[in-house]
């Protein structure tokens, strides 16, 4: 019991197994979030019911929270891409509903979107991040981006005027591209290409979903970046206890799933 509170707890509060039930199949179920598993499907290879299914993947998406990066150096290139809102799930709405996956009615840029900030260095680091609705901001960046640049070199993003006023007050070296005039490099080293390529797996692997939740989006980017942790790798499981340990939410169960090798025989 807590002396402050009063409030009862154990170990396992605020962790994700916290009373899990039928706790023999979560490793059967964690093989199934890393394979892109619908909800559905996950359930029906699980044994369990559709949803449990969106119960625990919500849980475990949560623990990969520690995922992000805390630190660039060296060269690197960010980017913005947008998300439709989505408030599927919610009961009261405030706009006529629409259905899944549906485009928004304003073309471009709009206060339909959401905006993600998208990040990466030439070593092989990523982040995505969830920012605000709209056009993004000076403000906007300096809240991603505080104490993550300290160690960066050269900025190379797109022409907006939000990454040439964030990169003069905070001395770093821009390198901007106008893709509409075709500009692709500068001085043959600094160019945007590595995190545009990087957008593009994270569309693509947006698209079987058919549209995500906003409230949600942060837990699907973070999923996205396990997987491209681990994509690469020869020994899976011992990067996503890495992942987990991080977190120190998850590792018990992953140890227990990697002694029992039931995940990623290589």
């Amino acid at each position: 019991m807590c002396n402050g509170c009063g409030k009862n707890f154990s170990e396992t509060t605020g962790k994700f197994w916290f009373a899990l039930k039928k706790k023999d199949k979560i490793n059967k179920y964690l093989y199934c979030l890393l394979s892109s598993y619908s909800i559905r499907k996950s359930a029906k290879e699980t044994g369990i019911s559709i949803q449990t299914s969106f119960d625990w993947r919500h849980k475990l998406l949560t623990s990969f929270s520690s995922v992000s990066v805390s630190e660039f150096e060296g060269i690197v290139e960010s980017d913005d891409l947008f998300f439709p809102i989505s408030e599927k799930g919610n009961r009261t709405l405030e706009r006529k509903p629409k259905k899944r996956g549906e485009k928004a009615s304003k073309a471009g840029i709009s206060n339909e979107k959401v905006a993600v900030i998208a990040t990466c260095n030439r070593s092989g680091n990523k982040d995505f991040e969830v920012v605000t609705t709209g056009r993004i901001s000076k403000k906007d960046l300096n809240k991603v981006y505080q104490g993550k640049l300290d160690k960066a070199t050269v900025l190379c993003s797109d022409s907006h005027r939000s990454y040439a006023a964030f990169a003069k007050s905070n001395t770093i070296i821009h390198k901007k591209f106008n893709a509409s005039k075709g500009q692709k490099t500068v001085d043959k080293i600094y160019h945007v290409q590595n995190v545009n390529n990087m957008d593009m797996r994270l569309r693509k692997f947006m698209e079987s979903f058919n549209g995500v939740a906003t409230k949600y989006l942060q837990n699907y980017l973070n999923w996205f970046l396990v997987l491209e942790k681990i994509k690469n790798k020869t020994n899976k499981m011992a990067t996503l206890a890495s992942i987990a340990l991080a977190s120190n939410q998850v590792w018990i169960q992953f140890k227990e799933i990697a002694i029992n090798n039931m995940l990623f025989r290589t």
